[in-house]
């Protein structure tokens, strides 16, 4: 399997991430419902990479396209985590408490894999089933 579209895939839904929680904390709608946005551009993400993933092999199983989501879904937790930690960090220099911290990078590990894993499940089903050749 080619892992660069996984890499690149992921690295790019990261930065999308990223900037859409800047902005969203930017415009102050950072405890807006609105920042569950922020899954469906994960979802979009891995949805894209098994799309490119598709276009390069024509025949593909369930499990290799659920192995391709993981390593993308791997490289959009590692982007987000690291990000996370930054703003984090900048944004409460003055108040900056440890506790906050630790529970703010679980709640992010947290939310993403579990989102994450739930939308690689989804997407490698839709595409095994939708693009086998007959």
């Amino acid at each position: 399997m080619n892992k660069t579209i996984s890499t690149r895939t992921g690295l790019i839904t990261g930065i999308l991430i990223i900037a859409f929680q800047l902005i969203m904390f930017s415009i102050k709608l950072d405890k807006s419902p609105l920042i569950a946005l922020q899954f469906f551009i994960e979802f979009l993400g891995l949805v894209a990479s098994c799309f490119f993933l598709q276009k390069l092999y024509a025949s593909i199983s369930f499990i290799d396209y659920l192995k391709h989501c993981i390593k993308t879904l791997a490289t959009i937790l590692f982007i987000v985590i690291v990000s996370t930690a930054v703003i984090f960090y900048f944004f409460n220099r003055q108040n900056f408490i440890f506790a906050n911290f630790t529970l703010g990078i679980m709640q992010t590990i947290f939310g993403f894999s579990v989102s994450g894993i739930l939308s690689a499940f989804f997407t490698s089903f839709i595409f095994n089933t939708f693009t086998k050749n007959k």
